[in-house]
């Protein structure tokens, strides 16, 4: 074979070749005057870093400095050699010649990762037979109760794994697999001071890698016994559970017909979805979505639709798993889960083929999903939470049209808490300012915290501090203070008059314990610890307490809060109103006319 492809040929493939063609067969790109411009894949990018030069034929990122041509990129990016990348832009830019015809490139062999290929291969050919034989009879009961027919079954490899896991191991060893590559695969458990089968008595589910090589299997219990119900195999060399999307292999070839991606919870999901014609479904392996999953999922290039359960865990985890995708710049939508507390199999069993179909089809995208999941399901809960939200926001809401915007400028209003001028303010802000600040540095500038200004929240931060050091701030609170308007704040103090009626000295440990011991909820005592312990260990307020201060503090709070209910009547009392009209109402107020009547 010859050894190196000819510069001739390489230069007249660049010529042949489309970059943007190249790299959008990969990544979404946008036309940015004569470039074009990608999220990098090649670092951690949040902002589309990667410029392409169409007159050029040249990429290159400005924040990691990764550069090259279009061959470069297919090899930096699939992670393959320079002469592999070269056949594979050749492929893809439809380009023949017979000088590269010649260049027969082999991958580089990892001989200890093919062992463990070869174990897999022949363990998952045995588990597809053992499902066949008399043994096997319960196990293909359950798959055919389960709906999974012999096509799904052929498919997806699935097996069973005999009792007798020392013959299992037996079968492994006359196929030539040493004990340790048994091992190594993670088959083989001892027992007795023998190798046994981890799997032995279950169904088997066959995990691949995205070449649709066997890397390791989910077992399903099929006994009422105390044993786990799935068990997986362990990280080995070939397996990791965080990096594995179950049907990668299958749904990367269907995806391109479909345009779009099902990412559901478990491989269930996928075969429910399977069993009514969708066959472009990958499963997150009971694991959370991570960036390890990104580049995977980017390069199908196509809409990915979330779909994970409608309980509040998996509501929350589409959020989450929301924001990563929204980071990498991927495109999804989110099917409308909540409140359906069924899995997808479940819906399929009880109300049949449409019904499932209906529900999968059911997509919202980020912001209507987000703000339901916020108003319904989840209502935040401190000022952090709500401010972070609009900063989230912000990039998605200065590129909508008017009616859009107005709309979802109202739903978050009602989500957050902030005045609709608030966050119209916001928005004409950072349409103005975008290319000089973040969404953060623009909330920091410009917004008040709910409806409360930035002084009032200090003001009432500092009163809090002064309670948590001092008894005679604790007795002020209860004989001159109303409650605070901040809603975490109020709570905090709530629990430093409960210890304090409890007789319990307030420091740091024994406040954190007794928000610990209260009966709400986890993720609401966390939030709640977190923030009393910023407080208390601040170092903005000074650590003296005197009686003036203290009455100083509350003559700004009352100031502060009248000074929020007038600028709150007035907008709104103003909202649609003509110029002249506003300027009536605005004197009104200030004469205290809006009184009257109880307007």
């Amino acid at each position: 074979m010859p050894g190196r492809i000819d510069d001739a040929v390489v230069n007249e493939l660049l010529k042949h070749t489309d970059i943007v063609s190249i790299i959008s067969s990969y990544l979404p790109t946008t036309k940015k005057g004569r470039n074009y411009v990608a999220v990098c894949p090649f670092h951690d990018d949040t902002s589309p870093s990667l410029t392409i030069s169409p007159e050029k034929q040249i990429f290159r990122c400005f924040a990691c400095g990764a550069s090259g041509n279009a061959i470069s990129f297919v090899s930096k990016y699939e992670k393959i050699s320079y002469p592999e990348a070269i056949h594979k832009v050749a492929e893809m830019s439809d380009f023949h010649d017979e000088r590269l015809e010649q260049h027969v490139v082999t991958k580089p062999v990892d001989e200890n990762k093919e062992v463990l290929y070869k174990c897999l291969e022949d363990l998952t050919s045995y588990y597809q037979l053992a499902l066949t034989s008399q043994e096997g009879e319960a196990a293909l009961q359950y798959l055919e109760e389960r709906g999974l027919d012999s096509h799904i079954r052929e498919k997806f490899r699935l097996g069973f794994a005999p009792e007798d896991g020392v013959a299992t191991c037996l079968f492994l060893q006359q196929r030539g697999h040493s004990l340790k590559v048994i091992e190594d695969s993670g088959v083989s458990t001892m027992l007795g001071g023998q190798p046994v089968d981890k799997n032995r008595g279950r169904v088997i589910f066959p995990l691949c890698d995205p070449d649709g090589r066997v890397v390791g299997y989910s077992a399903r219990n099929l006994k009422n016994n105390d044993e786990a119900k799935y068990v997986n195999t362990a990280d080995t060399l070939l397996f990791h559970k965080s990096s594995i999307l179950y049907n990668y292999h299958n749904a990367r070839d269907s995806s391109k017909m479909t345009g779009y991606v099902y990412i559901v919870e478990g491989f269930m999901d996928v075969l429910a979805l399977e069993k009514v014609g969708i066959n472009c479904a990958l499963a997150l392996m009971g694991t959370a979505l991570t960036q390890n999953h990104i580049p995977l999922l980017r390069s199908l290039n196509c809409e990915l639709r979330l779909c994970l359960d409608g309980d509040v865990a998996g509501q929350e985890a589409s959020i989450k798993a929301s924001n990563l995708l929204s980071r990498g710049q991927l495109r999804y939508r989110i099917v409308d889960s909540q409140g359906e507390r069924r899995d997808l199999d479940e819906i399929l069993k009880q109300e049949g083929n449409d019904a499932l179909l209906a529900h999968v089809s059911n997509l919202l995208d980020r912001l209507d999903f987000a703000l339901n999941y916020y108003t319904k399901t989840n209502p935040l809960q401190t000022n952090d939470e709500r401010k972070k939200l609009i900063e989230s926001f912000l990039p998605v809401l200065v590129d909508l049209d008017m009616l859009d915007q107005s709309k979802y400028i109202s739903e978050l209003s009602k989500a957050t808490a902030y005045p609709m001028k608030t966050i119209e303010d916001l928005v004409k802000n950072y349409k103005k300012e975008q290319k000089q600040v973040t969404p953060k540095e623009l909330m920091e500038k410009y917004a008040p915290d709910k409806v409360l200004s930035r002084r009032l929240l200090a003001t009432e931060n500092e009163i809090l501090y002064l309670m948590m050091h001092y008894e005679e701030a604790r007795e002020y609170y209860l004989d001159k203070v109303n409650p605070f308007t901040d809603e975490t704040l109020r709570e905090i103090a709530e629990y430093l008059l409960d210890m304090r009626s409890k007789g319990i000295e307030i420091d740091e440990a024994s406040l954190a314990d007794f928000i610990e011991r209260s009966d709400i909820d986890e993720k609401r005592k966390d939030s709640l610890i977190a923030q009393a312990l910023d407080v208390m260990n601040s170092t903005r307020y000074s650590p003296k307490y005197s009686q003036e201060r203290i009455q100083d503090l509350q003559t700004t709070r009352e100031n502060e809060m009248t000074k929020g209910r007038f600028n709150d009547y007035v907008h709104e009392a103003t909202r649609g109103k003509s110029e002249s009209e506003k300027s009536r109402i605005y004197t009104n107020v200030q004469n205290g006319k809006h009184r009257e009547g109880g307007k």
